[in-house]
Parts: structure tokens; C-alpha cells; sequence
């Protein structure tokens, strides 16, 4: 198996940094805040993975939320979600294997970018725990700016693509989710890998638009690149 690409975009969220437990911990005080009871497993599976913070208040609200509310609720969760990731220092790192790919992939000139649904403010509290700006230029990183659409929407992966001059079919995608992997298909990415450590985030084994289903990225073999 060989790949013929040019450029790599990963997911950060659940992907490069495994924090799920933390966001799934702060939108069920959120949901409960909201609507008085938690999201459920099957839920966070399809409405919160990968989403914008937008789309999942308005999916707990069931409407159109106005930007003074949506900013109210986005500054406490995020603050509430870093908080937890801060009281965790042993879990506070990138996912095995990524600093030795990001390593590999400059020195072979891949290029590389992130797409993620965090928000500006966790974007720079992850690049000042991980200095990502050692691997990623920062101007180019495509985040939840409240104007881009989210995934399952193209949008992102496109925008990323174009950021470092690529087609997106000469760009592969590491993901976590389903809607991840919806947008990555509709972007028209060459591939699409799933970074599941624990195989409990959906049946992507058997997905048809799924290439590979790895824990970490140390059991993925870099190789296949070059």
C-alpha cells in the first residue's frame, strides 16, 4: 500500500490530543444546565464529535441561539473544559507517535495543517502546552471562527487544503469522528485514517470511506508516504 500525496490535515480534538473524556465532561454540565439532563452516549457520539460549539448549542436548544447567549455559554464551557485538561498534567499531551511524524513529515516535505472545531482561545492554550508552531504555521490553522462552516460541511478540510496550496485529493486526513469523516468525503480527500485508541467512538473498522483504523500514531507506518 502507497500513497501519492503531497500534504497531511489532521483533526486535533480527539485525534492529536486525547481530551474527549474532558469535552464530553463539560457539555454534560452543559446539557444538564441547559435542558436539565446529560447528553447520552449515542449523542455525544453524533452531536457533539467534531462540532462546532454552535452547532451543539443549538442542537441542545433546539433553535437559533444569538450570539450574546452562544458567547456566554462558549467562554464558561471552554474555561470549565481547560481547567479540566490543566487537572489532568499526566494525559496533557500530544497522542505517541505525532512529534515523530510531524518530524518526519518536515523533513520530507509534506506539508501539513490542522482543521480543527476548537475555538481561537483552545487553539493557543494547546499551542502554549505543545508549541505547535514548531511543526504547523499558525496563520494557516483552520478553527471554529464562527464564520467558516463546521463538519460535516467541506469547508474546513477545503480551506485547509488551500491554505498550504493543495488540491484536497492530494491530501490525506486524520479524523476522529463521523462527522469528520462526512466532511473529509465531501472535501474530496484522498484518504481518510481514523485515530481511535480504544474502538468505542463507532464501528470505522467497517466504515466504506475509511482507509485505516489506528490507536495512536505510532502504529502507523510513516512510510507509506514517501
Amino acid at each position: 500500500m502507497k500513497y501519492k500525496i503531497r500534504g497531511i490535515i489532521f483533526d486535533f480534538n480527539g485525534t492529536l490530543f486525547f481530551d474527549s473524556d474532558k469535552h464530553e465532561k463539560a457539555w454534560k454540565v452543559f446539557s444538564k444546565e441547559i435542558r436539565s439532563y446529560p447528553f447520552s452516549n449515542d449523542e455525544t457520539l453524533k452531536n457533539v464529535y467534531g462540532r462546532t460549539n454552535r452547532a451543539i448549542l443549538e442542537y441542545l436548544l433546539q433553535n437559533e441561539i444569538s450570539d450574546e447567549l452562544y458567547n456566554k455559554y462558549v467562554t464558561k464551557k471552554e474555561a470549565y473544559y481547560r481547567q479540566c485538561c490543566l487537572q489532568d498534567p499526566q494525559n496533557l499531551k500530544l497522542v505517541d507517535g505525532a512529534i515523530e511524524l510531524f518530524d518526519f513529515l518536515i523533513k520530507n516535505k509534506i506539508k501539513i495543517n490542522i482543521a480543527t472545531a476548537s475555538e481561537i482561545i483552545n487553539l493557543k492554550f494547546f499551542d502554549e502546552q505543545f508549541n505547535l508552531e514548531q511543526w504547523f504555521d499558525f496563520e494557516k490553522i483552520v478553527y471554529d471562527d464562527d464564520v467558516i462552516k463546521g463538519k460535516p460541511a467541506p469547508d474546513m478540510f477545503l480551506k485547509a487544503a488551500e491554505r498550504i496550496g493543495l488540491k484536497p485529493s492530494e491530501c490525506i486526513v486524520f479524523e476522529d469522528s463521523e462527522s469528520g469523516i462526512a466532511a473529509a468525503k465531501n472535501a474530496g480527500i484522498n484518504k481518510i485514517i481514523i485515530v481511535d485508541p480504544k474502538a468505542e467512538k463507532g464501528n470505522f473498522h467497517q466504515h466504506p470511506d475509511v482507509e485505516m483504523v489506528i490507536p495512536d500514531f505510532t502504529q502507523f507506518n510513516k512510510f507509506l508516504l514517501v
